[in-house]
């Protein structure tokens, strides 16, 4: 599975151009993922949201909630747990 394919149903919130909102096939949720800055580097952490968010995810005055944080793809500073290593090995189908 191609990382394209681990996203679908994207959707942009206009408050916030660092947030895309969709549905992960492989973890069967609704998530958004979060665009981070790094020195010289961007990565994404990966929060769960409800439909509900995702619902109105695109709606002009809608600040969107961060759920449960599924992982991050930090290069440095974070400590990522036997669970966040098991959620992103299925959300990238591995």
């Amino acid at each position: 599975m191609s990382d394209f394919e681990n996203m679908q149903h994207e959707k942009r919130n206009p408050k916030h151009s660092d947030l895309i909102a969709f549905w992960s096939p492989g973890l069967q949720i609704y998530a958004v993922s979060v665009l981070k800055n790094y020195s010289f580097m961007y990565y994404c952490d990966y929060y769960e949201i409800a439909k509900e968010t995702y619902d109105r995810f695109e709606e002009p005055d809608f600040d969107p909630p961060r759920g449960r944080l599924l992982f991050s793809e930090a290069p440095v500073g974070c400590r990522r747990t036997a669970e966040q290593d098991a959620i992103r090995e299925r959300f990238y189908g591995r």
